[in-house]
Protein backbone atom coordinates (compact mmCIF):
# COMPACT_ATOMS: atom_id res chain seq x y z
CA UNK A 1 0.00 0.00 0.00
CA UNK A 2 1.78 3.20 -1.01
CA UNK A 3 1.85 6.13 1.78
CA UNK A 4 1.27 9.73 1.19
CA UNK A 5 4.92 10.35 -0.06
CA UNK A 6 4.57 8.36 -3.04
CA UNK A 7 0.98 9.17 -3.80
CA UNK A 8 0.05 12.95 -6.45
CA UNK A 9 -2.36 14.94 -6.47
CA UNK A 10 -3.90 15.19 -10.19
CA UNK A 11 -5.67 19.29 -10.36
CA UNK A 12 -7.81 18.97 -13.54
CA UNK A 13 -9.88 21.44 -15.45
CA UNK A 14 -11.61 21.48 -18.89
CA UNK A 15 -10.67 25.23 -20.72
CA UNK A 16 -11.53 26.10 -24.59
CA UNK A 17 -8.22 25.85 -26.38
CA UNK A 18 -7.63 29.34 -26.70
CA UNK A 19 -7.46 30.09 -22.80
CA UNK A 20 -5.20 26.78 -22.08
CA UNK A 21 -2.04 29.03 -21.49
CA UNK A 22 -2.97 31.42 -18.91
CA UNK A 23 -4.62 28.33 -17.31
CA UNK A 24 -0.84 26.31 -17.54
CA UNK A 25 0.71 29.60 -16.31
CA UNK A 26 -1.87 29.64 -13.38
CA UNK A 27 -1.02 26.52 -12.29
CA UNK A 28 2.30 26.42 -12.77
CA UNK A 29 2.81 29.11 -10.74
CA UNK A 30 1.23 27.11 -7.52
CA UNK A 31 2.12 23.22 -8.71
CA UNK A 32 6.55 24.45 -9.13
CA UNK A 33 6.05 23.29 -13.14
CA UNK A 34 4.58 20.15 -12.94
CA UNK A 35 1.52 20.94 -15.46
CA UNK A 36 0.45 19.04 -18.53
CA UNK A 37 -1.91 19.44 -21.16
CA UNK A 38 -3.60 15.93 -21.77
CA UNK A 39 -5.64 16.82 -24.29
CA UNK A 40 -6.63 18.78 -27.16
CA UNK A 41 -8.77 19.56 -30.41
CA UNK A 42 -7.28 18.57 -34.10
CA UNK A 43 -4.55 21.96 -35.36
CA UNK A 44 -7.19 22.23 -38.14
CA UNK A 45 -10.14 22.45 -36.17
CA UNK A 46 -9.21 25.96 -34.70
CA UNK A 47 -10.07 27.30 -31.75
CA UNK A 48 -13.60 25.56 -30.34
CA UNK A 49 -12.52 21.97 -29.25
CA UNK A 50 -11.96 21.44 -25.03
CA UNK A 51 -8.44 20.82 -23.15
CA UNK A 52 -7.83 19.38 -20.09
CA UNK A 53 -4.94 21.35 -18.22
CA UNK A 54 -4.03 19.16 -15.56
CA UNK A 55 -1.41 19.73 -12.53
CA UNK A 56 0.54 17.38 -10.57
CA UNK A 57 1.93 17.83 -7.48
CA UNK A 58 3.11 15.14 -4.53
CA UNK A 59 0.55 14.67 -1.46
CA UNK A 60 1.20 16.65 1.03
CA UNK A 61 -0.14 18.03 4.51
CA UNK A 62 -0.81 21.66 2.61
CA UNK A 63 -3.15 20.31 0.12
CA UNK A 64 -5.85 21.90 1.49
CA UNK A 65 -4.22 25.25 1.00
CA UNK A 66 -3.17 24.34 -2.95
CA UNK A 67 -6.69 23.73 -3.27
CA UNK A 68 -8.23 26.74 -2.12
CA UNK A 69 -5.11 29.08 -3.83
CA UNK A 70 -5.72 27.31 -7.46
CA UNK A 71 -9.69 27.79 -6.68
CA UNK A 72 -9.05 31.31 -5.99
CA UNK A 73 -7.03 31.35 -9.54
CA UNK A 74 -9.92 30.06 -11.68
CA UNK A 75 -12.11 31.89 -9.68
CA UNK A 76 -10.79 35.35 -11.60
CA UNK A 77 -10.16 33.34 -15.10
CA UNK A 78 -14.51 32.68 -14.83
CA UNK A 79 -14.91 36.19 -14.93
CA UNK A 80 -13.38 36.12 -18.04
CA UNK A 81 -14.31 32.77 -19.87
CA UNK A 82 -15.83 29.61 -19.67
CA UNK A 83 -14.29 26.94 -17.49
CA UNK A 84 -14.90 23.45 -15.24
CA UNK A 85 -14.84 23.23 -11.47
CA UNK A 86 -11.56 21.90 -10.59
CA UNK A 87 -11.46 17.87 -10.37
CA UNK A 88 -9.22 16.47 -7.73
CA UNK A 89 -7.81 12.75 -7.93
CA UNK A 90 -5.48 10.86 -6.10
CA UNK A 91 -2.85 8.96 -8.01
CA UNK A 92 0.04 6.55 -7.12
CA UNK A 93 3.81 7.02 -8.59
CA UNK A 94 3.35 4.03 -10.34
CA UNK A 95 0.57 5.49 -12.31
CA UNK A 96 2.19 8.78 -12.91
CA UNK A 97 5.37 7.19 -14.34
CA UNK A 98 2.70 5.45 -17.39
CA UNK A 99 1.28 8.95 -17.96
CA UNK A 100 1.32 9.31 -21.89
CA UNK A 101 0.85 12.98 -23.42
CA UNK A 102 0.73 13.05 -27.16
CA UNK A 103 2.64 15.69 -28.89
CA UNK A 104 1.37 18.28 -31.19
CA UNK A 105 1.70 18.56 -35.23
CA UNK A 106 1.55 21.23 -37.15
CA UNK A 107 2.49 21.32 -40.52
CA UNK A 108 5.84 18.95 -40.49
CA UNK A 109 6.91 20.20 -37.07
CA UNK A 110 6.48 17.89 -34.13
CA UNK A 111 6.15 19.49 -30.62
CA UNK A 112 7.36 16.66 -28.02
CA UNK A 113 6.79 17.08 -24.56
CA UNK A 114 9.11 14.16 -23.97
CA UNK A 115 12.47 13.04 -25.37
CA UNK A 116 11.38 9.45 -25.22
CA UNK A 117 8.95 10.07 -27.99
CA UNK A 118 11.94 11.30 -30.49
CA UNK A 119 11.96 7.87 -32.23
CA UNK A 120 8.34 7.62 -33.23
CA UNK A 121 8.13 11.34 -34.73
CA UNK A 122 11.86 10.90 -36.27
CA UNK A 123 10.13 11.51 -39.94
CA UNK A 124 8.82 15.34 -38.48
CA UNK A 125 11.51 18.33 -37.63
CA UNK A 126 11.05 17.94 -33.43
CA UNK A 127 11.28 20.30 -30.91
CA UNK A 128 11.14 19.19 -27.17
CA UNK A 129 8.78 21.34 -25.63
CA UNK A 130 8.48 20.30 -21.61
CA UNK A 131 4.57 20.36 -20.67
CA UNK A 132 5.25 21.71 -17.69
CA UNK A 133 6.33 25.09 -18.91
CA UNK A 134 4.18 28.08 -18.46
CA UNK A 135 4.41 29.83 -21.75
CA UNK A 136 4.28 28.66 -25.27
CA UNK A 137 3.43 25.16 -25.26
CA UNK A 138 1.45 25.10 -28.61
CA UNK A 139 -2.13 24.99 -27.92
CA UNK A 140 -2.68 28.56 -28.60
CA UNK A 141 -3.95 29.33 -32.15
CA UNK A 142 -0.80 32.41 -32.50
CA UNK A 143 1.21 29.74 -31.86
CA UNK A 144 0.10 27.72 -34.47
CA UNK A 145 -0.60 30.61 -36.57
CA UNK A 146 2.86 31.92 -36.42
CA UNK A 147 4.21 28.33 -36.68
CA UNK A 148 2.58 27.98 -40.49
CA UNK A 149 3.62 30.95 -41.45
CA UNK A 150 7.29 30.13 -40.55
CA UNK A 151 6.91 27.22 -42.69
CA UNK A 152 5.65 29.74 -45.58
CA UNK A 153 8.36 32.32 -45.45
CA UNK A 154 11.39 31.27 -43.57
CA UNK A 155 14.67 31.31 -45.88
CA UNK A 156 16.92 28.42 -44.92
CA UNK A 157 20.12 30.34 -42.98
CA UNK A 158 17.98 32.93 -41.96
CA UNK A 159 19.30 34.71 -39.04
CA UNK A 160 16.26 35.01 -36.63
CA UNK A 161 14.71 36.74 -33.51
CA UNK A 162 12.49 35.93 -31.19
CA UNK A 163 10.26 38.48 -29.28
CA UNK A 164 8.31 37.74 -26.25
CA UNK A 165 9.93 34.04 -26.70
CA UNK A 166 7.89 32.52 -23.67
CA UNK A 167 8.98 28.58 -23.79
CA UNK A 168 11.51 29.13 -26.77
CA UNK A 169 8.97 27.34 -28.90
CA UNK A 170 9.26 29.45 -31.89
CA UNK A 171 12.96 30.26 -32.56
CA UNK A 172 13.27 26.69 -31.98
CA UNK A 173 10.84 25.71 -34.58
CA UNK A 174 12.66 28.33 -36.89
CA UNK A 175 16.02 26.57 -36.36
CA UNK A 176 14.68 23.43 -37.27
CA UNK A 177 13.08 25.03 -40.38
CA UNK A 178 16.67 25.93 -41.58
CA UNK A 179 17.53 29.15 -40.06
CA UNK A 180 21.27 29.37 -38.91
CA UNK A 181 20.65 31.12 -35.56
CA UNK A 182 18.50 32.42 -33.43
CA UNK A 183 18.40 35.14 -30.82
CA UNK A 184 15.08 34.99 -28.29
CA UNK A 185 14.47 37.57 -25.94
CA UNK A 186 11.95 37.90 -23.36
CA UNK A 187 11.57 40.16 -20.48
CA UNK A 188 10.57 37.34 -18.01
CA UNK A 189 13.21 35.50 -15.66
CA UNK A 190 11.62 32.49 -15.72
CA UNK A 191 11.24 32.19 -19.93
CA UNK A 192 14.86 32.69 -20.21
CA UNK A 193 15.33 29.61 -18.24
CA UNK A 194 12.59 27.73 -19.58
CA UNK A 195 14.12 28.33 -23.48
CA UNK A 196 17.36 27.37 -22.70
CA UNK A 197 16.05 24.31 -21.44
CA UNK A 198 14.04 23.35 -24.13
CA UNK A 199 16.73 24.81 -26.37
CA UNK A 200 19.48 22.31 -24.82
CA UNK A 201 16.43 19.15 -24.80
CA UNK A 202 15.73 20.18 -28.36
CA UNK A 203 19.57 19.54 -29.30
CA UNK A 204 20.10 23.10 -30.75
CA UNK A 205 22.09 25.37 -27.89
CA UNK A 206 24.42 25.73 -30.28
CA UNK A 207 22.23 27.84 -32.23
CA UNK A 208 20.18 29.68 -29.96
CA UNK A 209 21.03 32.61 -27.61
CA UNK A 210 18.28 33.99 -25.29
CA UNK A 211 18.53 37.16 -23.20
CA UNK A 212 16.76 38.89 -21.06
CA UNK A 213 15.52 42.57 -22.58
CA UNK A 214 12.54 44.44 -22.37
CA UNK A 215 11.27 45.56 -25.92
CA UNK A 216 9.31 48.72 -24.59
CA UNK A 217 13.10 50.06 -22.82
CA UNK A 218 15.08 48.71 -26.10
CA UNK A 219 16.26 46.12 -28.13
CA UNK A 220 20.19 45.50 -28.38
CA UNK A 221 20.41 42.55 -31.45
CA UNK A 222 24.07 42.99 -32.58
CA UNK A 223 23.17 42.05 -35.81
CA UNK A 224 21.02 42.34 -38.51
CA UNK A 225 18.31 39.55 -38.63
CA UNK A 226 16.31 37.89 -41.84
CA UNK A 227 13.11 37.53 -39.96
CA UNK A 228 11.72 38.89 -36.68
CA UNK A 229 9.06 36.68 -35.03
CA UNK A 230 7.32 38.42 -32.36
CA UNK A 231 4.20 36.86 -30.77
CA UNK A 232 3.17 39.28 -28.26
CA UNK A 233 0.07 41.32 -27.52
CA UNK A 234 -1.64 44.34 -29.09
CA UNK A 235 -0.43 46.67 -25.88
CA UNK A 236 3.33 45.66 -27.16
CA UNK A 237 2.97 46.21 -30.96
CA UNK A 238 1.29 49.98 -29.61
CA UNK A 239 4.22 50.71 -27.24
CA UNK A 240 6.94 48.94 -28.69
CA UNK A 241 6.88 48.83 -32.07
CA UNK A 242 8.82 52.04 -32.15
CA UNK A 243 12.06 49.67 -31.28
CA UNK A 244 11.08 46.97 -32.93
CA UNK A 245 10.56 48.57 -35.80
CA UNK A 246 14.40 49.56 -35.73
CA UNK A 247 15.41 46.36 -36.10
CA UNK A 248 13.70 45.20 -38.85
CA UNK A 249 15.55 46.31 -42.37
CA UNK A 250 14.03 47.51 -45.74
CA UNK A 251 12.27 44.31 -47.28
CA UNK A 252 13.04 42.68 -44.40
CA UNK A 253 9.55 40.74 -42.83
CA UNK A 254 8.23 40.21 -39.13
CA UNK A 255 5.60 37.59 -38.72
CA UNK A 256 3.56 39.58 -35.16
CA UNK A 257 0.86 37.58 -33.76
CA UNK A 258 -1.01 38.15 -30.38
CA UNK A 259 -3.53 40.46 -32.34
CA UNK A 260 -7.31 39.87 -31.29
CA UNK A 261 -9.13 40.28 -34.40
CA UNK A 262 -10.87 43.17 -32.94
CA UNK A 263 -7.66 44.95 -33.28
CA UNK A 264 -6.48 43.87 -36.08
CA UNK A 265 -7.41 47.14 -38.21
CA UNK A 266 -5.27 49.37 -35.40
CA UNK A 267 -2.28 47.56 -35.40
CA UNK A 268 -2.31 47.11 -38.91
CA UNK A 269 -1.91 50.99 -38.87
CA UNK A 270 0.24 51.67 -36.58
CA UNK A 271 2.28 49.33 -39.00
CA UNK A 272 1.94 50.91 -41.73
CA UNK A 273 2.80 54.10 -40.31
CA UNK A 274 6.19 53.01 -39.32
CA UNK A 275 6.74 52.21 -43.33
CA UNK A 276 5.83 48.90 -43.15
CA UNK A 277 3.75 46.87 -46.38
CA UNK A 278 1.50 43.96 -44.32
CA UNK A 279 1.53 41.20 -46.85
CA UNK A 280 -0.45 38.55 -45.33
CA UNK A 281 -3.04 38.12 -42.65
CA UNK A 282 -4.62 35.37 -41.19
CA UNK A 283 -6.86 34.47 -38.54
CA UNK A 284 -8.05 32.45 -36.06
CA UNK A 285 -11.38 32.47 -34.30
CA UNK A 286 -10.75 35.82 -32.02
CA UNK A 287 -7.04 35.79 -32.94
CA UNK A 288 -4.93 37.57 -36.13
CA UNK A 289 -1.42 37.18 -37.25
CA UNK A 290 0.12 39.49 -40.00
CA UNK A 291 3.48 39.01 -42.29
CA UNK A 292 4.60 42.84 -42.59
CA UNK A 293 7.35 43.75 -44.44
CA UNK A 294 9.56 47.19 -43.95
CA UNK A 295 9.70 49.35 -47.21
CA UNK A 296 12.61 51.27 -48.46
CA UNK A 297 12.56 54.57 -46.94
Amino acid sequence: MNSNKNNWIKYSVIVSEEFVEPVVQMFSRFLHGSVVVEKEGDPEDGINKESIVSGYVLKTKNSKELEKNLNSGLSLFSGVFNLSNIKITEISSEIWEKQKFDPIIIGDIAILPFREQINKFSDYLWVIIEPSMAFGTGHHPTTKMCISLLEKYLIKNDKVVDLGCGSGILGLVALKIGADNCLSIDVEEESVLASNKNANDSELSNKIKVEKQDLLKDLDIGFSPDLVIANLNSFLFREGLVNISDIVLPNKKIIASGILVENLDEIEAIFNSFNFEIIERCESGDWAAIVAQKNNA
